[in-house]
């Protein structure tokens, strides 16, 4: 059986010598913070922000839909086994949602 991943999409990246599984959270995070149209010459790239000012239940499955169904498109490397989402009513109030993804690699992928 595969190594299991998680890896929480916080923001933050270092594209700077990313390797590995320092560069897969980088593609996951450019993913989940790239609203769909905002890239010119690849306007389905990223999420649809669809659910951004819904009730917090229905943001968590709209924006977990959405996420997998992109990652499944643009990031060939992982296979997602699951998204949650961290649990903070802080940041929840303030209306963020941080995904945490759980993953494997793909056969013939290296750490």
């Amino acid at each position: 059986m595969a190594d299991m991943f998680e890896i929480a999409l916080t923001g933050g990246t270092n594209i700077f010598a990313a390797s590995g599984l320092e560069n897969i959270r980088n593609c996951l995070c450019a993913i989940a913070a790239t609203r769909v149209g905002s890239v010119p010459l690849y306007r389905h790239f990223g999420t649809d922000w669809q659910w951004v000012d819904h009730p917090e239940p229905a943001a968590m499955a709209r924006f977990r839909a959405e996420l997998m169904e992109a990652i499944d498109r643009y990031e060939p490397r992982v296979e997602i086994t699951s998204i949650s989402f961290k649990a903070d009513k802080t940041q929840a109030m303030d209306g963020r949602l941080y995904p945490v993804v759980r993953f494997r690699l793909r056969e013939g992928v290296a750490q």
